[in-house]
């Protein structure tokens, strides 16, 4: 397990899932660039103002090997969805994020992973004038490879 694979794995279910690229304004045909400015893989995201409404999503601190099975490693994923002020259009981004992932067998490549479960939701300061920001908390379940351990 490599968590770069996770973050990819993540980016490609959302790069890849037409409700989520129509939600964001870019649709379906949009190049790998555009995508790549729309969900961004971090914390504090380039240029939000530029390429909103836009996902940025990483673990924070928090991850661990769950307890009874070393194998198993159970982290935070938080995704931050930015708007121009549409609460609507964040809460629908939101609840297609936890249709992605919840309770899902992701066909992630090149990892096994488990379950995905949602943790909560709520409004962030986006730390920007005219910008709305909610956040969703999904809880990621990975196998660790034993080369890994």
């Amino acid at each position: 397990m490599d968590a770069v694979d996770l973050y990819n794995n993540i980016y490609s279910v959302l790069a890849n899932d037409e409700d989520v690229l129509n939600y964001l304004g870019i649709g379906a045909s949009a190049n790998d660039l555009t995508k790549e400015m729309h969900l961004q893989k971090r914390a504090k995201p380039l240029n939000i103002v530029d390429h909103i409404p836009l996902i940025a999503f990483y673990a924070p601190p928090g991850g661990e090997r769950e307890r009874g099975n070393e194998l198993v490693y159970n982290t935070p994923f938080r995704f931050d969805i930015y708007t121009n002020d549409d609460v609507n259009l964040a809460h629908q981004i939101a609840k297609r994020i936890v249709a992605l992932f919840e309770g899902k067998l992701m066909p992630f490549q090149g990892m096994e992973n488990f379950e995905s479960k949602f943790v909560t939701m709520y409004e962030s300061d986006s730390g920007l004038q005219n910008a709305y920001c909610f956040t969703v908390v999904m809880q990621m379940s990975v196998s660790l490879d034993t080369d890994d351990c």
